[in-house]
């Protein structure tokens, strides 16, 4: 399993942002501050939700999960990972991801679409 913390020390970031997984690893976003989502994008569409209207598919979405500042009890949400191409997600919070609020797993580090292009 992989753990990406959501929202460490008050931050707009995911940590790590960027992962490597195989397929069958799980993923699990554990959420520590503030009121954050883990959404799906495209590299193409970095803050908009991924859905393909055609083809009748979503991509994933955790829905907000608020996290009081005192709280020890925290939310988490775990994925398989079922494929090996990039997967990009983001933070629906108004201007998170614009304010850098976005993380990857598989991005290619020596292609055109890397994390850092992202």
């Amino acid at each position: 399993d992989h753990q990406i913390i959501v929202g460490m020390n008050g931050t707009l970031t995911y940590t790590p942002a960027n992962i490597t997984a195989a397929l069958g690893d799980t993923v699990t976003f554990v959420f520590v501050h503030g009121n954050h989502t883990v959404t799906q994008s495209t590299f193409a569409a970095p803050c908009i939700y991924a859905q393909n209207a055609t083809a009748g598919t979503a991509g994933f979405q955790s829905g907000f999960q608020p996290v009081a500042a005192n709280q020890t009890l925290v939310p988490s949400v775990t994925m398989m990972i079922n494929t090996t191409t990039p997967i990009w997600f983001y933070c629906q919070q108004a201007n998170h991801c614009q304010q850098g609020m976005v993380g990857a797993i598989n991005a290619v580090e020596s292609s055109a679409k890397s994390y850092e292009a992202f």
